[in-house]
């Protein structure tokens, strides 16, 4: 291919990689959209030489007084589209970009033309940067990057051309003038392709050097946000039933300070309430006072709800959230949350420990959330009755008008339980064994729907059971609340981190100690997992684990950020400094001693012996290294071979004690494996059939010292996974 014709196709691309980004991004009127199809795809035939240039050779026949009456129309179309259609000039804009980039790609006569069509194309990348965070504009910009560099070189190698033969066509040219330049050779087209990698290496570290500013003249302030039920100041029951089976994710959830949890539900907190109408939660605690912020932009909350079963700072469980635009302002933590760190100005809270901005946020967003959970202390466990405080007593005993049945059959399920504590457990254990949980509960709300649910219908799904469980506390006296959130249990191996989607929304139960504060309890019972193709979910998890890099180190990369990767590189560089000067120091301090050992020597030394010396010294001393590397590698290969599977064995029986530990089902420390082995099936039947063979694999490596063969350890990693995957 000539120069002229790769010159010309470049152009072409340039213009169709900004037009694809408007395309993606945009919901283009499909005139416009065929329209600059159908320009690009002739455009692109002419430029290769393929097929008839009739039609094209027609369109660009045109003459300009014709060309200009279509563009003074296409801006009194675009001046209608801003104040009567869009009403918006970005929307506007981009519609009359499209007729420009169109007529442009039909009337490339002029080299200004070229530089005119490449200007629209800019502009265009420009305008997709702005509407879009998502993970394929990283592929247009690359194809853009790609096209530009090819076309501004193929540009000066034709301009230079074009000098070059109107120079010969002169009567003073010299005889021998420059040649006209050849066709594109391999190695013209990797040595191009070589500059544009450069250029993307040195756009990225320009990318992360430049400190990065928060707002422009296109920053995106709109867009579609993902409308939630139950975090508002008052809830109907049953609103959250509504998107149980939406699959939108609403947020992300990673931990940098752990890689794994020991838990398969995470509880993700948003919203509280406390007074019951009989049909409706209402938030009577809602007014919002704004939190205290320190120098490193940290908002900490008080300790007004947090009881001395809380842990310590070191305790704590770190997690960095990316939520979705959603039509709420709450944010949301792992109970109890103890400070959040974000791009905020402002952080507030309300009597219930709920967090929530000052503003219902457009746009994708990023914090951090520290929590310190509540533990139950021991003596609460076992206390038989407890003291309330009369703000406790005020708030969280009401009760609305009912009938004296949720009474009746609270008293009945709790005549047994001797504590506070027990009384709650019993009640929660009666409601997931009694009751069955669905969503189809039918769209009538009937007069009163606590006792619909626990005498009629026995069935509902969280707000049903966790509204039951806290009026049936509060007939007895123990104050409770409800709490709104989400329950998340998709976990992704990818990426390490929680996807949260719309169907994990979730409502539970906290209940009050007076020592120990707000411990979580939740009567819904557990729901089978969907099932799924496993090869099309795990493409799914490793596209959205990209998906969350990308917006994590490109989309919401932060001057914090850069100044961060600063002070660690700093850091890093003082510690290699620190070690080099140390190394030097042993050095010189060697190179000392032996200067003076050989100057005392010199005079007697035989300089033929002490070549062979050191020779020999050398091949002594390579010998040596070579024979301690094969050893110790040698060594390493013997042990890692005898006890990998003895410590793999050992971590997958530890996961199975945890994930037990989260079903309810412990292991005391003086049980041994067989023990708890029939412990487990004994009160966990389903689950008999994965924890006895993983037991007896266990005792076999631990106490036999039998090493597993690959087939037996697969076996292991089999049962743990069917075992995870079984609800109880």
């Amino acid at each position: 291919m000539n120069l002229e014709r790769a010159f010309e196709l470049s152009s072409v691309l340039l213009a169709a990689s900004g037009f694809a980004g408007l395309t993606l991004t945009t919901d283009l009127p499909l005139l416009l959209a065929i329209l600059g199809f159908v320009t690009l795809t002739v455009r692109l035939a002419q430029s290769c030489g393929v097929g008839s240039n009739r039609l094209s050779n027609q369109v660009l026949q045109f003459s300009p007084t014709l060309w200009n009456s279509l563009m003074v129309m296409a801006f009194v179309a675009f001046v209608v589209d801003l104040l009567w259609v869009s009403q918006d000039l970005l929307p506007a804009g981009i519609h009359f970009l499209i007729i420009l980039m169109v007529n442009k790609l039909f009337n490339l006569r002029e080299r200004k033309d070229f530089l005119q069509l490449y200007a629209i194309s800019f502009v265009a990348v420009l305008a997709s940067a702005t509407l879009t965070t998502d993970l394929w504009f990283g592929l247009v910009f690359v194809a853009y990057l790609f096209a530009a560099i090819w076309t501004l070189l193929l540009y000066h190698l034709t301009k230079e051309s074009h000098e070059a033969r109107l120079a010969m066509t002169s009567p003073s040219s010299p005889v021998n003038a420059s040649p006209f330049p050849g066709p594109i050779t391999a190695r013209f087209f990797w040595t191009t392709n070589g500059i544009v990698v450069g250029a993307f290496c040195l756009t990225i570290a320009i990318f992360f050097v430049i400190p990065r500013i928060g707002a422009g003249f296109f920053k995106k302030t709109r867009g579609e946000v993902i409308r939630t039920s139950g975090f508002s100041e008052k809830v109907d029951l049953g609103v959250i039933g509504a998107i149980k089976e939406d699959p939108s994710i609403v947020m992300r959830v990673e931990f940098p300070d752990q890689e794994t949890l020991d838990t398969d539900r995470l509880y993700l907190r948003g919203a509280a309430y406390d007074l019951y109408t009989g049909r409706s939660w209402v938030n009577s605690l809602a007014y919002r006072r704004s939190l205290g912020q320190t120098a490193e932009g940290t908002f900490s909350m008080p300790n007004v709800s947090r009881g001395r079963g809380a842990g310590t700072q070191s305790t704590g469980l770190l997690q960095e959230i990316l939520i979705e635009a959603l039509d709420t302002s709450v944010l949301f933590g792992v109970p109890l949350v103890d400070s959040v760190v974000g791009d905020f100005p402002v952080v507030q809270t309300d009597g219930m420990g709920g967090i929530s901005l000052p503003y219902f946020p457009s746009t994708r967003f990023q914090y951090r959330a520290h929590s310190i959970p509540n533990h139950l202390l021991e003596e609460e466990r076992l206390a038989t009755s407890l003291n309330y405080p009369d703000s406790i007593r005020k708030h969280f005993l009401q009760l609305p008008t009912m009938s004296t049945r949720v009474t009746e059959l609270t008293r009945q399920i709790i005549r047994q339980a001797k504590t506070p504590h027990q009384i709650a457990v019993a009640i929660k254990q009666h409601l997931r064994t009694n009751y069955r949980y669905s969503l189809d509960v039918g769209t009538s709300v009937p007069v009163s729907p606590v006792e619909d649910f626990l005498f009629l219908r026995k069935t509902g799904y969280c707000e049903h059971y966790a509204t039951a469980m806290v009026m049936m506390l509060r007939t007895v006296g123990i104050p409770a609340r409800l709490v709104t959130g989400f329950l998340a249990g998709e976990w992704n191996d990818f990426g390490n981190y929680y996807t949260v989607r719309q169907r994990d929304a979730h409502a539970w139960v906290e209940v009050y100690f007076p020592r120990s504060g707000w411990i979580t309890f939740d009567p819904t019972p557990s729901v089978a997992a969907l099932v799924s193709n496993h090869l099309w979910t795990a493409f799914g998890r490793v596209m959205d684990s990209i998906r969350l890099k990308w917006d994590r180190l490109v989309i919401q990369y932060s001057f914090a950020d850069q100044l961060a990767v600063a002070r660690g590189i700093r850091e890093g560089g003082d510690s290699a400094r620190t070690q080099l000067s140390s190394l030097l120091s042993i050095a010189l301090r060697w190179a000392g001693t032996w200067r003076t050992w050989f100057a005392d020597h010199a005079p007697v030394l035989d300089w033929r012996l002490l070549g062979w010396m050191v020779g020999s010294s050398a091949i002594a001393g390579v010998i040596a290294m070579v024979w301690r590397l094969r050893k110790r590698w040698m060594g390493r290969h013997l042990l890692e071979q005898g006890l990998t599977t003895q410590v793999a064995i050992i971590q997958l029986y530890g996961r199975m004690l945890h994930l037990l530990a989260s079903r309810g089902l412990h292991k005391n420390p003086s049980d041994t494996p067989l023990e708890f082995s029939r412990f487990a099936t004994r009160e966990w039947s389903h689950s008999g059939q994965y924890v006895q063979p993983l037991t007896h694999l266990y005792c076999r490596v631990r106490f036999g010292k039998v090493p597993l063969s690959p087939e037996d350890l697969a076996q292991a990693n089999r049962l743990l996974a069917s075992l995870r995957a079984v609800r109880r």
